[in-house]
């Protein structure tokens, strides 16, 4: 209890009264973009929606406390390293997002927004996103919003990282510290961050905490080095790295439940600071921090899986498997046999093997047939839809090669982005569209400008969107950092340095895993792979040529 006296009174004062006063406004100022109810309690219903709606701002009162007493801390007391980080790569941020206004919008944001603006959860895109996007609109009521706090969020990670990489490789500012944002100026990024989906803050946050462990082993590894063995109270209250484990239990539980693939970390970060800390004279302490992690990440996690199921059943699932299952039920369909035509029966209870076949033979794909094709996609019960899984798995046994074929198709051309974002204020009778007009500040304010900009971004012909220039395969491909992740893995193997391989590890381990259940060839879904390759490369070479430089020096 004193402790967190001890904190509380650490607060800015003057900002706990522009909390306050921010917090107040927001009631009114919500009214620019929220319906949602309240003080409504006449009806049971309407109640609920109130209660909702309390509990919601209640909650955004220290997130206020939080992000204000943070903008504190940046203008007075951050290290100037940070500061001039933050500064730079938030200022392009905000260019690009003015130059793009109000940002990159293609097509399931559009629900998560409308969503988020009744307060209701958005479970396909997992309800993190949309306790996001809530927030994000109580601080700033206009769809830019969530984009100018994801650009906040992942420019705070890009500083942190760049200024307490360029403290290790130098003790004092070098011009070459510059090149340590260079990862997160990659074209791919900056379009990622004016995009509006979880898999843009996700990135970063797993990045961040992949390197806060990174800190914590330096850490560890120099108290050894130095003889001191009182590793555990530093860790356990007196020093900075307590603030390290807090944030590695809070962000690392997010990054295993944000996206389905993630959850492989609820292993993995344990065994991590199991192996950091496990020489420490009083290990309670951190059994404690993994407990808690597990715990965390459980609970996250449970809320995901019980309103996945109550809001949309098995249909996310099935997104997992609907692209393989399509060329499979053709080579099975095509083969006459008794137990091809037993494994279609039991796929037909789920999906119509008749048109998928159609659809095969027209040139079409699964996710597809999936959204466009209301026949594709029979009305069935839970036990139909077992039954299908492991018809699937059957046919995957029975036909590998149809299988690796189309995995591997999907893998090699996972470069694609969504939807021609330019047409968001010229093309009409698109619902998403017109409803996305009618929200405050909505309008590019110049979309000649706009456009030209994200065509640059994406690598777009001046003429047309939908050709690409010849780099865009090379620019977007998330093969090149796959590869570049794992060379540093084997180079970390043959310098010994198991540590370092296994966080090399971590983000590489979800390629298999999107390799297998990719729902469609989305550049997205390799981001995190991408950006963590990317800046691993070129710290790595950093490094390595800092470290040649003052051996000279000496």
């Amino acid at each position: 209890m004193e402790r967190i006296k001890q904190k509380l009174g650490k607060l800015n004062k003057v900002c706990v009264i522009i909390s306050c006063i921010h917090w107040l406004l927001s009631f009114f100022t919500d009214r620019l973009i929220f319906s949602y109810v309240a003080f409504d309690f006449h009806e049971t219903i309407l109640a609920l929606k109130s209660i909702v709606m309390l509990l919601a701002k209640f909650v955004f009162f220290p997130v206020l406390i939080v992000f204000w007493q943070l903008i504190y801390w940046l203008i007075k007391k951050a290290d100037r390293r940070f500061v001039r980080f933050f500064v730079i790569y938030g200022a392009i941020q905000i260019m690009l997002l003015l130059l793009t206004w109000p940002g990159i919008w293609r097509i399931d944001e559009f629900g998560i927004l409308s969503s988020a603006c009744k307060l209701h959860p958005f479970f396909w895109q997992n309800y993190i996103t949309s306790v996001f996007y809530i927030y994000a609109l109580m601080l700033v009521p206009v769809p830019a919003g969530v984009i100018m706090a994801q650009m906040f969020v992942n420019s705070l990670i890009a500083a942190y990282i760049a200024s307490h990489t360029e403290q290790l490789l130098w003790e004092r500012t070098s011009k070459w510290g510059y090149l340590l944002l260079l990862p997160f100026l990659f074209f791919p990024v900056l379009d990622s961050n004016l995009y509006p989906m979880r898999m843009s803050v996700y990135a970063f946050l797993e990045l961040y905490v992949l390197f806060l462990i990174f800190e914590l082993f330096e850490a560890k590894k120099h108290m050894a080095a130095a003889k001191r063995p009182q590793m555990t109270e530093a860790v356990c209250g007196k020093g900075a790295d307590i603030t390290k484990l807090v944030q590695v239990v809070l962000f690392g539980a997010i990054v295993a439940v944000w996206r389905t693939e993630g959850i492989y970390y609820l292993a993995i970060l344990p065994i991590l600071i199991t192996i950091i800390f496990w020489n420490d004279r009083k290990r309670a302490w951190f059994r404690n921090v993994v407990i808690s992690f597990c715990a965390l990440t459980l609970l996250l996690f449970g809320v995901q899986a019980v309103g996945g199921r109550l809001t949309s059943g098995n249909s996310y699932d099935l997104t997992s498997v609907v692209l393989p299952v399509v060329p499979l039920i053709e080579r099975a369909y095509e083969e006459d046999s008794a137990e091809a035509e037993q494994l279609l029966a039991q796929i037909d209870k789920v999906l119509s093997v008749e048109e998928a076949y159609k659809g095969a033979k027209a040139g079409k794909n699964g996710i597809s047939l999936f959204w466009s094709n209301e026949k594709f996609i029979r009305d069935y019960t839970n036990e139909e839809y077992a039954a299908f899984k492991h018809a699937f798995y059957q046919l995957v046994l029975r036909y590998p090669g149809t299988f690796l074929k189309e995995r591997m198709t999907c893998f090699a051309e996972s470069t694609t982005l969504l939807d021609n974002t330019t047409e968001l204020f010229t093309k009409e009778g698109n619902q998403n569209y017109d409803t996305f007009r009618t929200y405050p500040l909505s309008g590019p304010i110049h979309n000649g400008i706009r456009t030209s900009v994200i065509k640059m971004l994406e690598l777009r012909s001046a003429e047309d969107y939908n050709k690409t220039l010849t780099a865009y395969g090379i620019v977007y491909s998330h093969i090149i950092p796959i590869v570049l992740l794992v060379a540093a893995i084997i180079i970390c193997l043959v310098k010994k340095r198991g540590i370092y391989s296994m966080l090399l590890l971590a983000p590489c381990c979800k390629v298999p895993l999107i390799f297998l259940t990719a729902p469609s060839r989305l550049f997205m879904y390799y981001y995190s792979v991408y950006l963590i390759g990317w800046v691993v490369a070129i710290y790595g070479v950093t490094a390595v040529v800092c470290k040649r430089r003052r051996m000279r020096h000496e």
